[in-house]
């Protein structure tokens, strides 16, 4: 079990990280507090079923995707594929930053 606290915290960690929110923002997003969610991240704690739904929701990516070990290096080819979280972040903010856009601008018409 610890292997898989360990990921998922790092993948909360980094998803958090990227966005720019700081931990008292997620976990008031997450409704728990700042120091559970710390525990979460440092592997110390695992989380239910409903809290790992709620938070792939809020990250809009698959449930999924929270426990794919990224750090890990693809030995066949060498490519460190942590990158790829980081490039699923990047295509999920520019999604959510042009949903935004289109939002503001609904809102004035």
């Amino acid at each position: 079990m610890g292997k898989i606290r360990r990921i998922l915290g790092d993948n909360i960690r980094t998803l958090r990280t990227n966005k720019g929110w700081t931990q008292v923002y997620l976990a008031d997003r997450l409704q728990i507090t700042a120091p559970f969610l710390a525990q979460i991240e440092s592997g110390k704690r695992g989380m239910s079923l409903e809290l790992i739904e709620s938070a792939a929701a809020i990250f809009n990516i698959p449930i999924a995707s929270l426990f794919f070990d990224y750090a890990e290096t693809d030995r066949e080819n060498g490519k460190d594929i942590s990158r790829l979280l980081l490039e699923t972040v990047k295509t999920q903010l520019k999604e959510t930053m042009a949903e935004d856009i289109d939002n503001a601008f609904a809102q004035l018409r």
